[in-house]
């Protein structure tokens, strides 16, 4: 027994360190980011809006007058605004909207609408640039009335604009609007 004791003993002291060695713990020291905060008056909350283009709105009705007298066209621009506490708010526009009214003899009849499509669409892209107002491309909304019945049509001025410019009428709504 006191040869395992003498053993552990000299076990224990063999284990030990009689040097010191050098341990460097790296100095943490705190990173501060600073986050840039946009100084605003107040916060607001924003609300889909429209708001009437009446310079626009007077072009295009003209426009669409010369081609059929009772047809009718006006313009909106499309955003948000940003209503604040006291009532007051701010429009931001994200794109500038198109609606034609116009009459025609048989809503199935693709020359026919093809027909105001293509006539409408060039009275829209021969406007001023500067009279468009939003970042992104609009849509035109083509109400077609009968005596009876109507027909509401959406297009999108961006893909109206991917058509090839001559594109004969009668391709015009199969093309924009693909039975699947």
């Amino acid at each position: 027994m006191k040869y395992i004791l003498a053993f552990c003993i000299f076990l224990l002291t063999a284990c030990t360190s009689t040097g010191q060695i050098p341990t460097t713990v790296p100095s943490l020291s705190p990173v501060t980011t600073e986050i840039p905060m946009t100084p605003t008056t107040e916060p607001c909350a924003f609300v889909e809006a429209t708001q009437n283009l009446p310079d626009v709105t007077s072009q295009v009705d003209q426009a669409i007058k010369e081609l059929q007298s009772d047809a009718s066209g006006r313009a909106e621009a499309y955003g948000e605004n940003c209503v604040y506490a006291n009532g007051q708010s701010t429009f931001s526009a994200m794109e500038t909207d198109f609606y034609f009214t116009v009459n025609v003899k048989d809503l199935t009849d693709d020359n026919e609408l093809g027909t105001w499509i293509v006539n409408t669409m060039k009275i829209v892209n021969a406007l001023p640039p500067d009279s468009i107002i939003g970042p992104q491309a609009g849509f035109v909304e083509f109400t077609f009335n009968t005596t009876g019945d109507q027909k509401i049509l959406h297009v999108p001025i961006s893909q109206y604009n991917q058509l090839p410019a001559d594109i004969d009428p009668s391709d015009a709504i199969p093309t924009l609007f693909p039975t699947p």
